[in-house]
């Protein structure tokens, strides 16, 4: 202990010192993660000055500002230039959108994307085991799957203008996984990436876990500002930048062809490195036309059929830049010894055959209808009709973190806004809905009618703002 005694001294975070070990930052960037996932370092919370605290755990100096810096890197906390280092105000906010404990009575957070086709696809199955040779579906193959495979997955890119082939189409084990090797594969920790302020919350658990710094940019209704991107390009030294422009998960804004132009501009005047997530164009009525076209050079373009197509298959298919063909391909041998055989096969054979086209059209006319169904319960609300989701503004009285607790209690399962926010002092007035999710339209009806009624009794109390 130093000289100067701290028993008395007011601290925020007084971490024990007697439980670091080496590497010292390391573990005191992990006490500070571990106090906040517990509760002992709230929301906002003003953390001590880098020198005073070194002068507390007597460290060097050094030790503190690399402690502090993983943590910033982790999502956990921020600095306000002039004013200190704040912890984020959603850090132990919970960003899984996958897993629950129990399933709720109405469910209106988890996307359950309509699974009549499934016979569909049971079917096709069922016949494609039952063909000479099947059984060399179970064998090891190529990790990117062979000729036939990557080229239906090009013909699948191309629908949407995208100049795919054989050589600069890869296939990976649903979109999430091929995230994962885009980021592990392309950037180091350390480095930014340009996001939504609200943004697809496994995206956000995927890079606080490589330690990438996520740079919110705030948007209108038409997407991304690019004065503010190219703000933040101009103020840190922004990498990449990831987005949803057909319609982002979770608010629905979907990139107008202006701001797609625009965009594109930055992108190819920073040499960003640029994901292009197209999880749900295909459900649009009108054909998408990507981002990736204005900057072909410098975009990965990402088409998922988990959504679109059959959640159970996890393929996805990615569009390459010459430049990042070699570098994806040692990173996909890396991670994937081999995509699932009979994955990949029954894919192709879905667009082979047409039957993606029809699944589509239905799935997309169901989403109409129970899209039409949430209008009707918030007609003040923009809708997006072909969506699996819709964001609800909430009024300034309650944050969607307590609404879904409080829903919860009621059997009712949604979405806080907290869950997406990528961010240091946005509010948190939302919710986000999946109208996809209820077994049945009388369940949805029901589900929103509750929800309603909590949201309009919380217009006439005090407002609720987390800063």
């Amino acid at each position: 202990m130093p000289v100067n005694s701290f028993e008395d001294y007011p601290m925020s975070w007084k971490p024990d010192r007697n439980r670091l070990t080496h590497p010292l930052y390391y573990c005191l960037a992990d006490l500070m993660e571990q106090d906040i996932k517990n509760g002992k370092l709230t929301a906002g919370t003003k953390l001590p000055p880098q020198r005073e605290l070194a002068d507390f755990l007597d460290l060097n100096l050094s030790t503190i500002t690399k402690a502090y810096k993983l943590g910033e890197m982790r999502g956990l906390i921020h600095a306000v230039t002039g004013k200190g280092t704040f912890v984020t105000p959603y850090a132990g906010a919970s960003t899984s959108t996958v897993e629950k404990n129990t399933r709720a009575e109405i469910e209106l957070a988890v996307i359950h994307p309509f699974y009549d086709s499934n016979v569909d696809i049971r079917d096709l199955t069922i016949k494609l085991l039952t063909k000479p040779g099947a059984e060399r579906l179970f064998e090891y193959s190529h990790p990117l799957g062979d000729r036939e495979q990557i080229m239906t997955a090009a013909q699948w890119l191309r629908r949407s203008g995208i100049e795919a082939n054989e050589r600069n189409t890869m296939i990976a084990s649903g979109a999430q996984n091929a995230l994962a090797i885009i980021l592990s594969t392309l950037f180091e920790a350390g480095d930014c990436i340009a996001v939504d302020t609200y943004t697809y919350p496994n995206f956000i658990s995927l890079a606080n876990l490589l330690y990438l710094q996520l740079v919110p940019i705030e948007n209108d209704r038409e997407g991304m500002l690019p004065e503010k991107l190219e703000k933040a390009c101009t103020l840190r030294k922004i990498r990449g930048i990831y987005m949803m422009p057909a319609g982002s998960n979770p608010t629905n804004i979907a990139f107008s062809n202006e701001r797609k132009k625009a965009i594109g501009d930055i992108i190819r005047k920073r040499n960003l490195i640029a994901i292009e997530d197209d999880n749900y164009a295909a459900l649009l009525e009108e054909p998408y036309v990507p981002v990736t076209l204005e900057a072909p050079e410098h975009c990965i373009y990402l088409s998922g059929l988990s959504k679109p197509i059959c959640p159970g298959l996890r393929i996805a298919y990615m569009y390459l830049p010459e430049r990042f063909i070699v570098p994806m391909e040692q990173g996909i041998f890396s991670q994937n010894l081999k995509i699932s055989s009979l994955n990949i096969e029954i894919a192709t054979e879905v667009i082979r055959s047409g039957m993606d086209k029809k699944i589509i059209r239905r799935k997309r006319k169901a989403a109409v209808k129970r899209n039409q169904i949430y209008a009707s319960f918030f007609p003040e609300s923009t809708v997006c009709p072909n969506s699996y989701y819709q964001w609800l503004e909430l009024p300034e009285t309650c944050t969607g973190r307590m609404c879904e607790i409080e829903l919860a209690n009621r059997g009712i399962s949604v979405f806080g806004a907290e869950r997406f926010f990528c961010g240091n002092t946005e509010r948190a007035n939302a919710l986000r809905i999946a109208t996809c999710s209820a077994d049945n339209e009388t369940q949805l009806k029901a589900g929103l009618r509750e929800v309603k009624q909590f949201v309009e009794k919380q217009k006439n109390k005090a407002p609720v703002f987390i800063v």
